[in-house]
């Protein structure tokens, strides 16, 4: 089989004018979320995306090139979107004592200050009782103020009462009495929050998506996605609903070994199974048999049992694992396209040292570059860099869309 990347750059450059009539039909009838992050597994045979980010955090590692790439579509969206905006409030998670998360926030509220808008970030921790100060790395400092109601506007305790509202805030607990019916438009919408959103409904649109764009360049669309299932009703401390995980995750494992055959891969298949309702990399394992899920330890059970702010996990994802051949200074890495708009701000590597190219990346001993300041002997993608990008970008691009099309 040729591989993957030069299949679809054969195909981008033949089917040029119907790929780019084919996205700009698509971004004409769908409106965008603000901004999207797609984690992308590349494993030779098939590059695929495996989550897309809603409220994505992590724009403190982006590049200064990136990040003022990102205040140009940052202002363009706002301009065409919010014209009369000119004072934003950034809404953070809760945790302040995740530094890096807060340095993430302190360079989103720059990003959107250098596009010319008046910017203070607060969160919806009810224990701030003014302004919270927090130094961070290289002398920086981020100010977190507390948000207040007047009637139907969400104001700072400061007096600063924006026009917008960005979050930077999955939603995972729901959306606060305090934002419930205020005149101030929040983006992205709270109802993509993970209290509703989940990762079956993304890749079912993304997926239909896929089928779609395959048909116009002639390719099997399992090269450009992931088989998945969905497993309800679970309750993995007392042991509810493991029979039915058990047998999808085997039928899935059984499709995947006839793809793996088709295309004569030599490895054995394996899926991730992951919260459907979740983020920061929790309740997340892999398995390559279902059998291995006959017999949860209480450890693996517990981890899979709870999701950010302790919230239950009652269902989950099975979803075809991709290995990854993407190395960043020798260590297995998956890329992460940052977007606003549905437009590339930004291609950012997650690497890890410590976990094999079979492995959820999202753990401890992660690190991150901007592919922008790599050197060429820093990376080995399979391809040239602006080739490989090129794909990456596409994928992106779909899942973009595959997002602002979710239905709940």
């Amino acid at each position: 089989m040729t591989h993957i990347y030069q299949l679809l750059l054969d195909k981008l450059s033949s089917k040029q004018s119907q790929i780019s009539y084919w996205f700009a039909a698509k971004f004409q009838n769908i409106p965008l979320h603000f901004y999207n992050s797609v984690d992308i597994r590349h494993f030779g045979h098939k590059i695929a995306p495996i989550d897309t980010n809603c409220f994505p955090a992590g724009f403190n590692h982006l590049s200064k090139k990136s990040r003022k790439i990102a205040s140009q579509k940052a202002q363009e969206y706002l301009n065409n979107n919010s014209p009369k905006t000119q004072k934003i409030l950034i809404l953070a998670e809760s945790h302040t004592k995740n530094l890096r998360y807060l340095e993430n926030i302190l360079s989103l509220a720059n990003i959107i200050k250098n596009a010319g808008y008046e910017v203070q970030i607060a969160n919806l921790n009810s224990e701030i009782s003014d302004i919270l100060e927090i130094d961070l790395e290289n002398n920086q400092k981020i100010t977190i103020n507390k948000i207040i109601r007047k009637n139907d506007r969400i104001t700072t305790l400061n007096g600063f009462n924006p026009d917008l509202i960005i979050s930077n805030n999955d939603f995972t607990d729901g959306i606060a009495d305090i934002l419930q019916n205020i005149e101030q438009k929040i983006i992205p919408n709270p109802n993509f929050g993970w209290f509703i959103r989940s990762k079956s409904e993304h890749f079912k649109q993304y997926n239909i998506l896929a089928q779609e764009f395959a048909n116009l360049i002639d390719i099997d669309p399992w090269l450009i996605s992931t088989k998945f299932d969905l497993a309800k009703n679970l309750n993995f401390k007392q042991k509810i609903g493991i029979d039915n995980l058990i047998i999808k995750t085997g039928k899935l494992l059984r499709e995947l070994q006839e793809k793996y055959q088709q295309y004569d891969i030599k490895s054995d298949p394996y899926c991730f199974i992951k919260a459907d309702n979740g983020t920061y990399g929790m309740a997340i394992m892999t398995v390559k048999s279902a059998d291995e899920l006959v017999d949860l330890n209480k450890k693996n059970r517990n981890k899979m049992n709870m999701l950010k702010g302790n919230v239950q996990n009652h269902q989950v994802i099975i979803q075809e694992g991709i290995p990854t051949i993407d190395r960043i200074k020798g260590f297995n890495a998956e890329p992460m396209i940052y977007m606003i708009n549905g437009k590339i701000i930004g291609n950012l590597f997650r690497y890890n040292e410590a976990r094999d190219e079979r492995n959820n990346l999202n753990s401890r001993s992660m690190e991150f570059s901007d592919l922008n300041i790599l050197d060429d002997s820093d990376i080995n993608l399979g391809s040239k860099r602006e080739e490989i990008i090129k794909i990456y970008e596409i994928i992106a691009k779909i899942s973009a869309l595959a997002a602002a099309n979710e239905q709940y």
